[in-house]
């Protein structure tokens, strides 16, 4: 069985394009509402961090690019709607765009500075994996936080 580069890309978009859909229900002040939860994290700052998380194990951990990313601002963002799609637009750009460099890299760029969800060696197979899998957790929790701060209509 192979999966391509061209695979994980469709999968990729296709979970970019829930989060937008789920974000289309919501307005300017409800993306950036918390939910009634322990330690909750709004819209906004999930879907951000999805979509940098994403952009960092594709762009710097496998092809090497600089990354200025600070996971923990990604958990103090607020914005837009709007700036979230301009967002999801970019990452999906930059995966068509990386998509050559993905499909030629057999050796990660960096090394992978978590243990999770391996403990060891990093492959470019399960960085491309994990990158998938932090946007489809991260939809599924978006949705979850949706339901809970969207105004009824």
């Amino acid at each position: 069985m192979d999966i391509t580069v061209a695979d994980f890309v469709v999968f990729c978009e296709r979970t970019i394009d829930g989060m937008r859909r789920t974000l289309d229900r919501l307005d300017d002040q409800t993306v950036n509402a918390l939910p009634p939860l322990p330690e909750p994290n709004s819209p906004f700052q999930l879907v951000t961090h999805a979509l940098a998380a994403c952009e960092w194990w594709t762009a710097h951990i496998i092809c090497g690019y600089p990354s200025g990313r600070d996971r923990a601002r990604e958990f103090d963002s607020s914005g837009s709607v709007a700036d979230l799609h301009r967002r999801a637009d970019d990452v999906v750009g930059t995966l068509h765009r990386l998509r050559p460099e993905l499909e030629a890299a057999t050796v990660l760029a960096h090394e992978a500075r978590t243990s999770t969800p391996l403990d060891g060696e990093w492959t470019v197979g399960a960085a491309l994996i994990h990158a998938y899998e932090e946007l489809a957790q991260h939809l599924g929790h978006l949705e979850i936080t949706v339901d809970l701060v969207a105004v009824p209509a």
